[in-house]
């Protein structure tokens, strides 16, 4: 009879290779964790370049004029576009006299004059950020220090039970963390108005109810 060889096989285990795929597993969770936190710290940083330009663009546009009169892009899409008010990528569906705007988290951009100290005098504006419900990036918005871009208060929305609450800016991070999360609870959705050249002191502002 032939001797009968007995071979060693090397190679792997069920449990060596359920062990590599966890940690396979774990790696990737890690990864998509860490890229979704990158991608939302790029929008907030888009976000807060794209409103400190706006803002600068408006201002020097509208210097000859000394009011806004005819900023509004629900309305008036002309000046936006003709003047350059908007970095192109926030270009979105146009409508005959409207132009959308969508900002870095794909939700709507507005842009309005604004009354600086009495009705009527449109001396001043804003800009409107729909945010959807995306409270980290509320909470980032609210306590930036905008003094280079000129920010002067914040109307915050989040729908009919949480709706038009008027803050001067900036915001400390505890009101921010509060302010967006009952804007996100109670809700429907978290947007921004992002005020400029108003006068807080005049009778037209200083009436107004403030949460600060």
């Amino acid at each position: 009879m032939r001797n009968l060889e007995i071979k060693n096989e090397n190679g792997r285990s069920m449990i060596e290779m359920l062990g590599v795929l966890a940690i396979i597993g774990v790696l990737s969770v890690g990864g998509i964790a860490g890229y979704s936190k990158a991608m939302m710290k790029y929008r907030i940083n888009k976000t807060i370049e794209q409103i400190t330009l706006i803002a600068g663009n408006v201002r020097t546009f509208f210097a000859p004029q000394r009011n806004y009169d005819g900023l509004d892009n629900s309305n008036n899409k002309w000046i936006i576009q003709k003047a350059k008010l908007v970095p192109e990528e926030m270009y979105g569906s146009e409508g005959s006299s409207s132009i959308d705007l969508i900002n870095a988290f794909g939700e709507d951009v507005y842009l309005k004059y604004e009354n600086k100290a009495q009705s009527g005098d449109n001396q001043a504006f804003y800009i409107k950020y729909h945010l959807d419900k995306n409270e980290e990036a509320c909470i980032e918005l609210l306590s930036n220090d905008w003094t280079n871009a000129g920010v002067k208060a914040y109307r915050v929305a989040g729908g009919p039970a949480y709706d038009n609450k008027l803050f001067k800016a900036p915001l400390d991070v505890a009101t921010a963390v509060d302010t967006c999360s009952k804007a996100k609870e109670q809700g429907y959705w978290i947007e921004i108005n992002f005020y400029f050249d108003i006068d807080l002191n005049s009778n037209y502002w200083s009436s107004k109810t403030w949460e600060n």
